[in-house]
């Protein structure tokens, strides 16, 4: 009996079918990113911070998370869910300028002479040494300041004091689940006041803005950043 020849395959197109299989499971994965905590670093100083620096308690907000998850906030311990509250105090408590709780920060009057003043002085600082990064950073602030106070009726407003501070410190065994709900809580708190800031000011909403897409935008995110400041400083404590 004759044996029969099979024919050849013709696999000329599964190369192309390959290739479109991976285009097709490329476009239609999702890659797991990780997420982070966006935080501008400060300014590297060419000379030592002083020593024996002063500072007031009452412009520290003290937040310690230790490595059984506990949180203590100004040596007391409290639940995740009441920080939002406290957060809020600290930006709260003195924004009409009167001394309502003295272990709160003061709230201080910026009016448009003293921008001027500080901005004519730090010029003059700026002509002796005009590579001072911390110089160019003061002079922006300054000029922001002044920006605020030309487009307000009384050419004034009120700031919290320049160093009120939130301090985060955690133990090496904090959880990083609660370590980002810290965050979160802060964040919320700002982002609120900065939408309550936007609504007074008639700035639109908050959440709309696109500082890195338009000048206007960006404009406004400036004098927020000066309105309702972000500052967290971070340190890890032993075990």
């Amino acid at each position: 009996m004759a044996r029969r020849e099979v024919g050849e395959i013709n696999a000329g197109s599964m190369a192309d079918i390959a290739f479109l299989l991976l285009i097709f499971f490329l476009v239609t994965t999702t890659m797991e990113v990780d997420a982070g905590i966006a935080r501008q670093l400060p300014l590297k100083l060419d000379t030592p911070p002083p020593e024996n620096l002063e500072f007031n308690e009452r412009n520290v907000l003290k937040i310690l998370a230790n490595s059984q998850d506990d949180l203590l906030v100004e040596d007391k311990f409290i639940e995740i869910g009441d920080l939002e509250e406290v957060v809020r105090d600290f930006y709260t408590a003195n924004t009409s300028g009167r001394d309502t709780d003295p272990t709160m920060p003061l709230y201080n009057r910026v009016n448009l002479g003293d921008c001027v003043n500080q901005i004519n002085g730090i010029t003059t600082r700026l002509e002796e040494n005009p590579d001072d990064m911390l110089l160019k950073s003061e002079m922006n602030k300054w000029t922001i300041k002044k920006e605020l106070c030309e487009s307000l009726p009384t050419q004034s407003y009120m700031e919290i004091h320049k160093s009120a501070v939130i301090q985060l410190k955690n133990q090496s065994g904090t959880s990083y689940g609660l370590y980002i709900q810290i965050h979160n809580t802060i964040q919320r708190v700002v982002n609120e006041l900065r939408v309550l800031k936007c609504d007074e000011m008639g700035w639109g909403n908050y959440f709309d803005l696109k500082p890195d897409m338009n000048e206007e935008d960006a404009v406004v995110m400036d004098r927020l950043k000066i309105l309702v400041p972000e500052r967290i400083i971070e340190s890890k404590i032993e075990s």
